[in-house]
């Protein structure tokens, strides 16, 4: 007997369990296999959406199973066991809306220019770190896709030969907007809009909400069909303002969703092998995000015409400085801002200049008990 192929979502919490909504509601789904360190929990949110599911008369087979990836060698050989063709990470010592709890103004200094998203690396690292340990350990061959600050994360853990395949959401939560802001202005239907980006998180965060962050360093071109419109919609700083006027969606934790359907776009590309020309962070371990071909051989970088690989990294290597990176290290150490090391050690009285791979765990713990303690005193009561 021939084993079904296997999509397994390791970490259901917020994200990953509206992800496994979406994913049982498609027809016919290969078999899903659901991990999570709180057992409780996990089984709750397969249940779930297996009873949602059936609403709709579908009935996926979907298994839970608890996984704890401090504990590398349990996890490995879980990981062995099933061997799924694919592979979601969804997990975080620290969602990233987090930090959009707190007060307005006080959020805005905590996600300051040259700050942003960068400082708060090590929450994001630390797990998907020991789950690529795990998954070398059992010597699978499966696909990564990672949703924990893949812009950065990925570059780092390429370093060691550690690399999820490709990202989810950043960038790719972006192009939405740029396509119904264009279509909009233009009287072009929204489904005839493509676009060919290379931006960092630090864009979409700021494009999105803002209209800002236009002065980081990237590439964009819109095209109807294959006519180049770019032009026709003036000026591109200007453009970006208009963004949130067309298209402002909820943020923080009520967008999730989205999120959830840029994995689930991803995901399904690669599964069924679709070579589906999209945007993606992180493809191969690389810097910041990029059109990318999705299928079953991964995430092929997909260039605009006359620029190099090392033209598009350049640029994501500056822009990435706006989200508090300053470079990573060629032994896949994050080095922060001067910004953003200002910023730890002012507000959160946390004393740190770099991120490592083998350090990131207990540097995100740290940080992540100031957190708490900064988030208490300005009302705000971090989830567990």
């Amino acid at each position: 007997m021939i084993e079904k192929e296997k999509i397994m979502l390791v970490g259901v919490g917020e994200l990953g369990g509206i992800l496994l909504e979406y994913l049982c509601r498609i027809p016919n789904i290969c078999d899903l296999v659901t991990a999570d360190v709180n057992a409780e929990w996990g089984f709750r949110k397969t249940n779930s959406a297996i009873h949602g599911a059936s609403y709709m008369g579908l009935y996926p087979n979907i298994n839970f199973h608890q996984i704890d990836l401090l504990d590398l060698e349990k996890s490995a050989e879980l990981l062995s066991d099933i061997k799924p063709a694919i592979i979601f990470n969804g997990t975080t010592l620290q969602s990233w809306w987090v930090v959009n709890e707190l007060p307005a103004d006080v959020n805005a200094k905590l996600y300051r220019h040259r700050v942003g998203l960068g400082a708060w690396t090590s929450m994001h690292l630390a797990l998907t770190a020991k789950l690529m340990k795990a998954v070398k350990m059992a010597g699978i061959d499966t696909c990564v896709v990672n949703s924990s600050f893949p812009d950065v994360t990925n570059a780092s853990l390429a370093k060691v030969g550690l690399a999820p395949e490709v990202g989810i959401g950043n960038g790719d939560l972006v192009v939405p907007y740029i396509k119904k802001t264009a279509g909009e202005l233009l009287d072009i239907p929204m489904a005839n809009i493509e676009v060919e980006l290379i931006i960092h998180h630090y864009h979409c965060y700021n494009w999105a909400r803002k209209g800002t962050g236009h002065e980081a360093p990237h590439y964009l071109k819109i095209y109807f069909g294959k006519e180049d419109i770019t032009g026709r919609l003036g000026d591109m700083k200007e453009f970006i303002t208009k963004l949130p006027e067309h298209a402002m969606r909820p943020g923080g934790r009520h967008g999730q969703y989205l999120v959830a359907a840029s994995a689930l776009k991803n995901i399904m590309a690669i599964y069924n092998d679709t070579g589906e020309l999209t945007f993606a962070p992180g493809p191969q371990g690389l810097e910041g995000g990029y059109p990318v071909r999705l299928g079953r051989k991964g995430a092929e970088v997909i260039l605009p015409e006359n620029m190099s690989l090392q033209q598009a990294r350049d640029i994501m290597r500056e822009a990435q400085q706006y989200d508090g990176i300053q470079e990573v290290k060629d032994n896949g150490d994050i080095v922060f801002t001067d910004e953003a090391c200002a910023t730890l050690k002012d507000m959160l009285n946390v004393d740190c200049k770099k991120i490592t791979i083998e350090d990131s765990f207990d540097q995100a713990i740290e940080l992540r008990q100031k957190f708490k303690e900064f988030a208490a005193k300005n009302g705000v009561e971090v989830p567990k």
